[in-house]
């Protein structure tokens, strides 16, 4: 037991996977993973995360993990992103990147969200869950459409940042929510 952990379910504390209904835990999971949401999400809240933690926390041993997916652009000069990129493709995870655009001197564009929604659209045979790491609004048509299709959609993002990188349409849309900043003990690097 986590005694740290809120489960989304029943709000007691209890680890994740100890909450889900018995159907839910020989489940389908597919993880997506919005590299730059999650990046600020966790750098506002103070702490790295470990992708393997992370990816074990959400997903037990009798659930089959379809593919977890990380999307994220880059600017090939910033060495650290290329070292997470490779570290992650090592250890897994499907890894989807694109390389920013430097649109003028000052302004920068790599935005991955319709990579994102596209696939986890083209993949939804593959999977019963979809695990949404992102506070973006614009998820929330996709996630409607997933739902429509008898896909359960689980939102991980954060409300207790400052600023929050919660849409509040997403939230209300999700199946269900989990407050980032409430499993950080869980998922955290070291």
């Amino acid at each position: 037991m986590k005694p740290d952990c809120i489960c989304p379910y029943c709000r007691k504390k209890h680890s994740y996977q100890e909450s889900l209904p018995e159907q839910a835990k020989t489940s389908r999971v597919a993880l997506f993973i919005d590299g730059g949401n999650l990046y600020h999400a966790t750098k506002n809240l103070g702490f790295k995360v470990d992708f393997l933690r992370l990816k074990n926390y959400f997903v037990s041993n009798e659930m089959h993990l379809f593919k977890a997916f990380y999307y994220s652009a880059y600017d090939p000069s910033e060495g650290f992103i290329m070292k997470i990129i490779d570290w992650l493709r090592h250890n897994g995870f499907s890894v989807v990147t694109k390389e920013v655009k430097k649109i003028s001197h000052s302004f920068i564009k790599g935005n991955m969200d319709v990579d994102l929604a596209v696939d986890m659209l083209l993949t939804l045979d593959q999977y019963d869950i979809a695990i949404l790491f992102s506070g973006d609004g614009d998820f929330t048509r996709c996630v409607s459409e997933l739902q429509k299709r008898n896909k359960h959609v689980h939102v991980v993002s954060t409300e207790k940042s400052d600023p929050p990188l919660l849409a509040h349409e997403l939230k209300t849309q999700a199946d269900e929510f989990t407050e980032l900043a409430d499993i950080i003990p869980h998922i955290k690097q070291g």
